[in-house]
């Protein structure tokens, strides 16, 4: 663990680049686009491309498979990006990814990965294919902020397993969800035409745009912003559906109420949740892949940024609950 370095300015600088875009809303969400020309070119495959190639492939680590671990072979002549929170469907059970990535050219790697599917451990196929959502926002920061604390404490990118089965199985109940194996992906089936009402009002409003802040009930909950334009146009879709499951959840609208951050300025509050982006502390550490993984040290979020050839990857931080945010 080094703390902060060049790696951190570049962090901050990227940052510091970004604008707001018009506000986009739907029921309880509102979604601020975030614009950047400080970017990179994409220079990058998106792990479900390199699938379809037949030249990627995510197996089990062994024949017996280890929940924890899952093994990426590239057999590509680029680069391959893999995104914290991807859900990998298939092989003994679903998993998802612990951290951002990246497979460099000809490389295996040995990823860090948490079950989102309890109840099975048999085979289903061979490998994995990428699932067509990301996790619930409320479960990407638990599973972060423990992986920056195995990180600190043991030198490790390892999530506390059993806090993400115990959270899947709330939310499951709370959706009236019955599921066989317990997998997330079935909440989603489940709140899928909730879902859908909401995701057809935010799309990419601008060429320059990197990313977005999410605000439910009127609160910031989080963001996702890249460095290449090219990548984000083809993961918004798919991350904003992990922002939606919880804001049908928490869709106090739907029942006649109202919350005073309704009438709040969004655009104030994304302001201040990026100032304090920009000013938390950040570590570094190694990455499993290329580059260098970096942590937010902040009480009020949890985040991280993947630098990779001086250049910010691939950014994400959550809000910790009850936040004046």
């Amino acid at each position: 663990m080094t703390e902060q370095n060049n790696t951190g300015h570049d962090v901050k600088t990227f940052i510091a680049s970004c604008r707001m875009g018009e506000a986009q809303h739907s029921n309880n969400v509102t979604v601020i686009p975030l614009l950047s020309e400080l970017v990179i070119g994409n220079g990058y495959t998106l792990l479900q491309e390199g699938i379809e190639t037949g030249k990627v492939q995510v197996v089990e680590v062994t024949e017996s498979g280890h929940i924890p671990e899952l093994k990426v072979v590239n057999e590509l002549d680029n680069d391959v990006i893999i995104l914290e929170g991807e859900e990998l469907i298939g092989a003994k059970q679903n998993r998802i990814v612990n951290v951002t990535l990246i497979i460099g050219s000809r490389r295996t790697v040995v990823i860090p990965v948490s079950c989102v599917e309890q109840g099975r451990w048999r085979y289903s196929r061979a490998d994995f294919k990428v699932g067509s959502s990301h996790p619930y926002v409320d479960l990407r920061r638990k599973k972060t902020k423990a992986v920056t604390n195995s990180l600190r404490d043991n030198n490790s990118f390892v999530a506390d397993q059993g806090e993400i089965w115990r959270d899947i199985s709330m939310k499951a109940q709370r959706f009236s969800v019955h599921s066989e194996t317990g997998a997330m992906q079935n909440i989603f089936e489940k709140a899928g035409d909730r879902i859908q009402e909401s995701e057809e009002n935010f799309t990419i409003s601008s060429p320059d745009q990197v990313g977005f802040v999410v605000l439910i009930n009127g609160k910031v909950v989080g963001c996702d912003i890249f460095g290449s334009k090219e990548v984000i146009a083809k993961v918004h879709k798919r991350l904003l559906k992990g922002y939606l499951l919880d804001a049908a959840e928490r869709d106090f609208g739907r029942r006649g109420h109202k919350t005073t951050e309704d009438t709040q300025n969004p655009y104030e509050k994304v302001k201040t949740f990026l100032e304090m982006l920009s000013g938390a502390k950040l570590w570094s550490h190694p990455s499993l892949g290329e580059g260098t993984d970096m942590r937010f040290e902040e009480k009020k979020l949890t985040g991280f940024a993947l630098i990779h050839k001086e250049q910010v990857v691939h950014l994400a931080a959550f809000v910790e609950p009850n936040p004046a945010l």
